[in-house]
């Protein structure tokens, strides 16, 4: 330590700092959840066993007959229900009073620290959110290598088939606790797309394979998310005709490539093999933003002639693009107050006087109604 502390310079002269200003160098902005909202998605749980959505899987009987033929009438099973449960994320603050009170106060506070962790924890759940919106909520068991029962039920377990893998690598043979491909049929599948090749390297991006799933869907998806890096593998293969053009969407705020009647906007959470590792370390405490590489599942020949995924083969994700319609999505936080993103009040120490803490607390989960509306690919490279 220098002697003296501070020389004559910095011991006779007040430093600069303008009040309340603190440059975030840390998190990053958040596309997805942002249309979601725009789209009303969101919907607040007001209590109950489970967040249970119906869906139609049937038809009733019925086609052409002969004149005077009989009819023996049967009574068609046609309703079935997904289920979703609440799930808790919590950020926790705890504050020594000595530096916030006495230290950090007055005139001579310039950035309140009390403030600043206050914000930092609505912007720490809302990035554990964007961060594991991509991921999934079930628990490790067949077509499932880790354990998520913790977690909201995201975008790889509702854009899935049940047969093919993910991005991250898992199939889900079932979704919000109904079994695909059951007694239900196909009504709650989205197959995921490979773009790579059939040795399982990544393959090159190009207009062909984004407009195939984008069709795919049953109705046409709101919006395309991608990370930085296939955001701009896009533009750089545009070709002569300018198939794609950026163009602001008013709903968001946000330029895009327009795309059929969606955007596809960068979400700089989505998940990428070049651009996972550079975003700050510790971002996200509990899920990794790269994708690992993963052995897929045995598929037959007809099940990799419409996946395009290899069978039983050392897959590199490479970068991920998803089409999704945000009508069909729900963000579901509970109506109670402390667990609608409310602080809890200060909670004193008995053992440290100093010492209180506040916990930030959310009960909710995110999930889709419609699986077949959405569809992601994912293996795309220069």
């Amino acid at each position: 330590m220098p002697d003296p502390a501070f020389d004559q310079i910095s011991a006779g002269t007040i430093a600069d700092i303008r009040d309340d200003v603190v440059v975030d160098m840390f998190f990053v902005e958040e596309t997805t959840q942002r249309k979601l909202r725009a789209s009303g998605a969101l919907e607040e749980f007001l209590g109950g066993t489970l967040m249970q959505e119906p869906f139609i899987y049937n038809r009733v009987q019925g086609g052409a007959i002969a004149p005077g033929s009989s009819i023996t009438p049967v009574q068609v099973p046609v309703l079935a229900a997904t289920g979703f449960l609440p799930r808790l994320y919590v950020e926790t603050i705890p504050l020594n009073l000595w530096q916030t009170n006495v230290i950090n106060n007055g005139p001579a506070a310039k950035v309140k620290l009390t403030d600043l962790y206050m914000t930092i924890a609505v912007q720490a759940l809302n990035t554990d959110l964007g961060i594991d919106f991509w991921r999934h909520g079930q628990a490790s068991g067949t077509g499932i290598t880790d354990n998520r029962l913790i977690y909201i039920n995201g975008a790889a377990e509702a854009m899935n088939d049940g047969i093919n893998n993910s991005w991250d690598g898992n199939y889900f043979t079932s979704y919000g606790g109904q079994t695909r491909n059951g007694a239900v049929g196909n009504v709650l599948n989205s197959i995921p797309k490979w773009l790579g090749d059939q040795a399982g390297a990544t393959g090159q991006i190009s207009y062909k394979p984004v407009i195939e799933g984008y069709l795919e869907c049953v109705q046409p998806p709101t919006i395309s998310i991608c990370n930085k890096a296939l955001y701009s593998y896009l533009l750089e293969r545009q070709e002569a005709k300018q198939q794609f053009t950026q163009e602001k969407d008013l709903s968001i705020g946000l330029t895009g490539i327009k795309f059929m009647e969606s955007y596809i906007h960068v979400d700089k959470l989505c998940p990428s093999t070049k651009y996972g590792g550079i975003l700050p370390s510790g971002l996200s405490q509990t899920t990794a933003v790269t994708p690992a590489a993963f052995t897929s599942a045995t598929l037959t020949a007809a099940q990799v002639a419409v996946s395009n995924l290899p069978s039983a083969t050392s897959i590199t994700p490479g970068e991920i693009l998803f089409h999704i319609r945000a009508e069909d999505w729900k963000i579901r936080p509970a109506a109670a107050e402390e667990y609608n993103f409310n602080f809890t009040p200060p909670i004193r120490s008995q053992t440290e006087p100093d010492l209180i803490v506040m916990f930030l607390k959310a009960g909710i989960n995110i999930y889709c109604t419609v699986p077949r509306n959405s569809m992601h690919m994912y293996g795309a490279g220069f």
